[in-house]
């Protein structure tokens, strides 16, 4: 027979405190579900095979004469580089698309209202939003960077490795990254002020044209300032993407949309 519990008994039995989720566990928590919904996306995978295919077209019938040229030099490897930007860039895109629609997409669909009656911090919506969009656009951006470099080694044979400018091509993925990120935090922005996923799409693109202009000035004026100077500016894009980041999740008036919703 089942002793019956009271107020005396009640004490004694064994109570297990609540402990909320630390800042990066609730960001992570927060980018998984973010990263799910992107990989279903047949849009992101649509590009990803569309951007494969434009890539062995390129290497074939514009790498290749350069290649061929008895002794092709520092030019054969400044265009391996700069093709290296393009393969980055177009892969990494996608990250703007699916941030675009963090905040939006979530409102059309009800399911934001759930997430910010939940003790999670605006900087850990922010990032954890951010995140869930980055990290499968990188995913598709390092399997682009693999077959470019896969092909090189099967067009060209391995001896055409050595021609790789290894110090620009690094500053060049990280600018690759860097800019990812920046049009990621412009496009989650815009979707956590505007009403409509379409309304989040249409800006998304416009960050997107001004995002590929901005990027290849750089690589362009890369040549005439100096890997080091370089350097300093793709540096200077990872803090003012932390900048961003942190001032967006500051201003951003969190009552206001839940009230709406």
């Amino acid at each position: 027979m089942k002793t019956p519990i009271t107020a005396r008994t009640a004490h004694a039995l064994p109570t297990t405190a609540y402990k909320p989720n630390s800042t990066l566990q609730t960001i992570w928590l927060i980018a998984q579900r973010q990263m799910i919904e992107a990989m279903r996306s047949r849009t992101t995978v649509t590009m990803l095979i569309f951007s494969l295919a434009l890539l062995t077209g390129m290497v074939w019938f514009t790498v290749r004469p350069l290649v061929a040229i008895p002794h092709p030099g520092s030019i054969a490897g400044t265009m391996i580089a700069f093709y290296l930007s393009y393969v980055g860039l177009l892969n990494s895109q996608s990250s703007i698309g699916v941030a675009a629609g963090v905040f939006a997409g979530d409102k059309e669909r009800g399911c934001l209202l759930p997430l910010l009656v939940t003790p999670a911090s605006n900087v850990a919506l922010f990032a954890g939003k951010l995140l869930g969009a980055i990290l499968p656009a990188l995913l598709y951006t390092i399997i682009g960077v693999a077959v470019y470099f896969g092909e090189l080694v099967f067009f060209f044979q391995p001896q055409v490795l050595s021609l790789v400018p290894v110090t620009l091509s690094v500053l060049i993925l990280l600018l690759t990254v860097a800019f990812a990120l920046f049009g990621a935090v412009v496009a989650s922005v815009i979707s956590s002020r505007v009403s409509t996923y379409q309304s989040a799409q249409t800006y998304g693109s416009l960050v997107t044209t001004v995002l590929w202009i901005g990027f290849f000035v750089l690589i362009f004026s890369a040549a005439s300032w100096g890997l080091w100077i370089f350097g300093l500016a793709v540096a200077g894009i990872y803090v003012l993407d932390i900048l961003l980041l942190i001032f967006s999740a500051a201003t951003w008036r969190r009552e206001e949309v839940m009230a709406k919703l």
